[in-house]
């Protein structure tokens, strides 16, 4: 019983070299009040925001009555008065370790194909670009493209624009973790090894 116990734990440990890795979120962007612009205060979750290319305007936190979820995550637009939210604009997500996989609702989109996500690599080579499908909230989800550095969401071209929500993300296992994982995997086996022989 106790080699079956102590074969399974090596071969766990072993399994984490093939790179297991953990998904981040749902992002509610409920974790901080309306009105927050936001930049490094998901930093600790493993993303971060940059202004928009057009804009020049980081990301605000809002209450968009249009969404099945609020608040969500705003791009500011240029002429925004004080007392309205104003969603068509830009904005970059940038992920702290690149990322297998990206999900985030997106809208309330009022036409079809009007908006921007362009996805890049590491060495900041565009993967792909995507647009919105139809009306409404929808939502976006993009995996098998390689590993993702960061993301340009851009809305300007849809009327009011766009948000977005409930976003989450897999990162790509640090080398580190693989690492320790794989010695830690290898001493365990060894003892094994021995202790079958003894």
């Amino acid at each position: 019983m106790r080699r079956v116990a102590l074969l399974t734990v090596a071969m766990v440990t072993l399994l984490g070299c093939v790179g297991v890795a953990h998904a981040v979120g749902p992002i509610t962007f409920d974790e901080l009040p309306v009105g927050t612009v936001v930049d490094n205060q998901y930093a600790s979750l493993g993303v971060v925001f940059l202004p928009g290319d057009v804009t020049g305007m980081l990301p605000i936190i809002s209450m968009n009555g249009a969404m099945p979820t609020a608040p969500v995550l705003s791009p500011q637009g240029q002429y925004t008065p004080p007392q309205y939210w104003q969603y068509a604009g830009d904005f970059w997500m940038e992920f702290v370790q690149p990322v297998t996989s990206v999900q985030f609702i997106s809208g309330y989109w009022d036409t079809p194909a009007t908006g921007q996500i362009d996805l890049f690599d590491p060495g900041g080579g565009l993967i792909t670009t995507a647009t919105n499908a139809g009306m409404g909230p929808e939502t976006m989800s993009f995996s098998g493209l390689g590993n993702i550095k960061k993301i340009y969401f851009n809305s300007l071209y849809d009327g009011a624009g766009a948000d977005i929500d409930n976003l989450q993300f897999t990162p790509v296992p640090e080398p580190g973790t693989l690492a320790l994982l794989c010695l830690g995997g290898t001493g365990l086996l060894a003892g094994f090894r021995r202790r079958c022989r003894n």
